[in-house]
């Protein structure tokens, strides 16, 4: 009997699966979005989460614990949800790569320039293929680890606040928004990871926990990502923040400590642990959904065609810019799924239950 993962695990799974390199940027994507004070706007777009963790609370409770796949597949022919399935495969692996690679090019523009990004990619993904191994058990066993290794890291908005001022936060709220939709868009993919909640269902302890433990960590989430967006904006004025690339990254490089004087390289190299999170945990969702569509084809085939396709998807990409327009290509489709694949599930339930109705009457 496999053990399962306890809720406390899950929470900080769905907390280091959602955050990573992207907060070095998004205080200015939320300054585009939503203008001055705009880390309140990371409060509502939270709120849009915790709905769409309530429909997969719903599954889970109405599933019973099942599987999703189990819930598709009794329901839909294969014509219907074969397609379904190479959606979630594709998806699921070109955000892995894609995600692998922006932070494989940050490494390579801020510490070796001279090293072509791509052989960073090779090991990173050699890595990767490492943790997935592991199995999932042990996955969140070592995320746990993980999430002890960089949670300090939140520590160091403290050095700022002697830099802090209220004075530049303004009295104004949500004035001066650039791009409310676009950048509102992109601030809400920062969030992503939570729908991968959904395929470990039948992996968590079955002590009515789920729904706390997904809804906690997306909350402290929320809350990591508050505590840096005010704080950046309480040390950018909301014209300096809008036109500096990455908010974060610079602060680090006005943080001094007596024991280490390049801050943002060591924040770097512990930021690596949260990246692996995340893109360990969609290559591992893909490899659930290639398993269950291809249930005769051996499990270390589908590792190596998945993890050589997306290879050479990121490994053609050497532009930041292509990089993220492919990545806003694929989020915008990935945040329709999220919103969508639950109230699919929450129909199949209904119409199973009904039908099981409908054939208890009839005998």
């Amino acid at each position: 009997m496999h053990e399962k993962i306890h809720y406390s695990q899950l929470a900080i799974m769905v907390y280091m699966v959602q955050s990573g390199i992207i907060i070095f940027a998004l205080p200015r994507i939320v300054a585009e979005a939503f203008g001055m004070n705009g880390w309140l706007g990371i409060m509502g777009l939270s709120v849009l989460v915790l709905v769409n963790l309530y429909f997969i609370i719903l599954v889970y409770k109405k599933g019973a614990g099942r599987s999703v796949f189990t819930i598709v597949e009794a329901s839909l022919p294969k014509f219907v949800y074969y397609p379904l399935y190479i959606f979630m495969i594709t998806t699921f692996g070109l955000l892995a790569v894609l995600v692998a690679k922006n932070y494989v090019m940050r490494i390579q523009l801020t510490m070796f320039p001279d090293v072509k990004p791509n052989y960073f990619l090779v090991y990173f993904l050699l890595l990767i293929l490492f943790f997935l191994s592991k199995g999932i058990y042990n996955m969140s066993k070592i995320t746990v680890v993980f999430f002890f290794s960089t949670v300090w890291l939140l520590f160091l908005l403290f050095i700022l606040i002697p830099e802090f001022s209220f004075t530049r936060l303004t009295t104004f709220f949500f004035q001066g928004a650039t791009d409310p939709i676009g950048k509102g868009i992109e601030a809400y993919t920062s969030f992503l990871g939570y729908e991968l909640t959904l395929f470990l269902i039948p992996y968590v302890q079955k002590d009515g926990n789920f729904g706390k433990a997904i809804v906690f960590g997306h909350l402290f989430t929320t809350f990591v990502y508050t505590v840096t967006c005010f704080m950046t904006m309480g040390f950018f004025s909301f014209n300096q923040l809008k036109n500096i690339l990455y908010p974060t990254h610079t602060i680090l490089k006005f943080m001094q400590t007596p024991l280490i004087e390049r801050i943002e390289n060591f924040v770097f190299a512990f930021i690596l642990l949260k990246v692996i999170v995340t893109v360990a945990f969609y290559y591992w969702a893909a490899l659930e959904v290639s398993q269950s569509m291809l249930k005769s084809v051996n499990k270390k085939w589908l590792i190596a065609l998945m993890f050589l396709g997306s290879f050479l998807v990121g490994a053609v990409l050497d532009v930041q810019r292509e990089i993220n327009e492919l990545f806003t290509i694929i989020t915008i489709p990935q945040i329709i799924f999220a919103f969508s694949f639950p109230l699919l599930l929450l129909c199949l339930l209904w119409l199973n239950k009904r039908k099981e109705r409908m054939n208890t009457e009839i005998a």
